[in-house]
């Protein structure tokens, strides 16, 4: 019998924890121009809801923390992730991943080189091999980062 210990996040992730049952809506006002403003721009708002546009699945959701600087300049450190669990990794996506069972980290997969790819040239690529198990916790899909 083979017995597979699920992976912990490594030294450079923090799954954050997040529970309300309320609603909370902000001002949206659309889009802001980044040149000169139309001086017919429309200033009527709406409400957004953060949690129905980014987490509009909670049981296959994650919200997790970076800790890091593999993937630097693309996730810096105090970045927040929302990754969703119930989508396939595919080519270019970034991943939470575990290889081997060894402790989950953050990387881009290339199916054309069959690598998770650190952005952060310091560090090394990780090369997936045909006998290799791969873990995919979910694939990253929205960035939140304070200025």
């Amino acid at each position: 019998m083979k017995i597979i210990k699920i992976p912990k996040l490594g030294n450079e992730l923090e799954i954050l924890q997040y529970e309300s049952n309320e609603k909370i809506y902000a001002n949206y006002f659309g889009g802001v121009q980044a040149g000169f403003p139309s001086p017919a721009e429309d200033f009527s708002h709406k409400k957004l809801s953060l949690d129905e546009k980014y987490i509009s699945n909670p049981n296959n959701t994650f919200i997790i923390k970076v800790r890091g600087n593999s993937m630097h300049p693309t996730l810096q450190i105090g970045d927040i992730l929302i990754v969703k669990s119930d989508l396939d990794l595919k080519d270019n996506n970034i991943g939470i991943v575990s290889i081997n069972n060894n402790d989950y980290t953050v990387k881009r997969y290339s199916k054309r080189k069959n690598t998770f790819v650190a952005d952060n040239k310091e560090y090394p690529n990780i090369e997936v091999l045909e006998e290799d198990t791969i873990l995919c916790l979910g694939v990253v899909k929205h960035i939140i980062r304070d200025l």
